[in-house]
């Protein structure tokens, strides 16, 4: 009998065509150079080609400063995950399409932006530089991007603690320091998104602040930024959603794009059970009033959102994303993805450098029966982390 290390092309190729994950394809390439041949180099015709990958949903990276790890929605199992020693204690601040991701490396500030699929890296500037010529160490919560980096010009958002209260930065490409926008400070930002050409921030009261890059470049290559602050009409339940959750737990908001529109995700996490329940509501735009004039800011509204009929969305900060539930088998629609974004130390565990942060309020949540259930299953993935919560990758 032939060497499993031997066997033919066409039947490696033959294995491969089966695997859905491409992370499963890339362990097949890890094999040996046989192997790595027949999976990753192209074969003139008319030899047998290796099918492409079908749509990918986004991993889910559990950070660890000794033994990372991710999860294959697809796969339904665990991988390690090989990083380089700086990444591996990193705390991830975004992710971005294409396996781009801002990671805070250490405590001085250092930030940059790595690419988990080839290693590639983006400097970011470790200040924040005001118009006054200051400048102030940056502090980034969350952060999204325009773009995945290239040569063509891409810019990153951030949510950053300024003067012990969150505010709004940008980076552009070959700018010396991030900077903030003009005009008046942003309060309570919750999340950001890049749509529609502009970064939207929703705020703690779910308000909606827009910012577009201009036109022309002053001192240090900072790219001008247009503001644009809607005038949102309450939803009808909003004031009884705070008198709900009020001393009880929190809410947190995520923007999300999905055919086209402007999604939020509100959160209700509970300080005795965790995460209960969660709703969606669409941006709606507002016609103006008959008596507008020029300088009247326009109006919008959320507008409640009862089935996400064949569409499943992951959600995270900086980094949600919606899926068209027909592009993948055994997935159901009307689902939601949601993390454990919350710094809460293990009381459990005691160490002497570093807390362990808990894996526990992350799972599905299922719309039609309004239901959660931990997700993935706690047999694949481990419960805590030392050093960050998890994130999402996409592939």
């Amino acid at each position: 009998m032939e060497s499993w290390w031997d066997l033919p092309d066409n039947i490696i190729l033959g294995i491969t065509a089966n695997l859905p994950c491409r992370a499963d394809r890339v362990r097949m390439a890890c094999v040996n150079k046989q192997w790595r041949a027949a999976v990753m180099q192209p074969r003139p015709p008319p030899l047998p080609q290796l099918p492409p990958l079908p749509p990918q949903l986004p991993w889910l990276i559990f950070p660890n400063t000794t033994t990372p790890s991710f999860y294959s929605w697809i796969g339904g199992r665990s991988h390690r995950l090989p990083l380089p020693p700086d990444v591996r204690v990193a705390r991830f601040c975004g992710s971005s399409d294409g396996g781009w991701s801002v990671l805070a490396l250490d405590s001085r500030h250092s930030y940059t932006l790595y690419n988990l699929n080839s290693g590639q890296r983006v400097h970011l500037p470790p200040g924040i530089g005001t118009p006054s010529g200051r400048e102030f160490p940056l502090v980034a919560r969350f952060a999204t991007l325009s773009a995945s980096p290239s040569p063509r010009a891409y810019m990153v958002a951030a949510i950053v603690l300024f003067a012990r209260r969150l505010d709004v930065v940008f980076w552009c490409q070959g700018s010396e320091c991030w900077f903030p926008p003009r005009g008046p400070r942003l309060k309570r930002p919750q999340d950001v998104i890049y749509y529609n050409g502009g970064f939207y921030y929703v705020t703690a009261t779910e308000g909606v602040v827009v910012y577009w890059p201009g036109y022309g470049r002053p001192n240090n290559n900072q790219m001008r930024m247009r503001r644009l602050e809607y005038d949102i009409l309450q939803r009808a339940d909003y004031l009884e959603d705070m008198t709900l959750i009020r001393g009880n737990g929190s809410i947190m908001r995520y923007l999300v794009e999905s055919r086209g529109q402007l999604l939020m995700v509100v959160r209700y996490i509970y300080n005795d059970g965790g995460t209960e329940a969660l709703r969606v509501f669409r941006f709606q735009v507002m016609p103006p009033r008959a008596t507008a004039t020029i300088s009247r800011r326009p109006r919008a509204t959320w507008v409640d959102v009862d089935y996400l009929e064949g569409r499943m969305l992951f959600v995270g900060k900086g980094c949600s994303r919606s899926f068209e539930v027909a592009q993948f088998h055994g997935f159901e629609d009307a689902v939601i993805y949601f993390l454990d974004e919350c710094f809460v130390p293990d009381t459990r565990v005691v160490v002497e450098e570093r807390q362990h942060y808990l894996f526990d309020d992350m799972g599905r949540y299922d719309m039609d029966d309004m239901t959660s259930v931990e997700w993935p299953p706690v047999n694949r993935r481990p419960t805590t982390s030392d050093n960050a919560p998890a994130t999402w990758w996409f592939p």
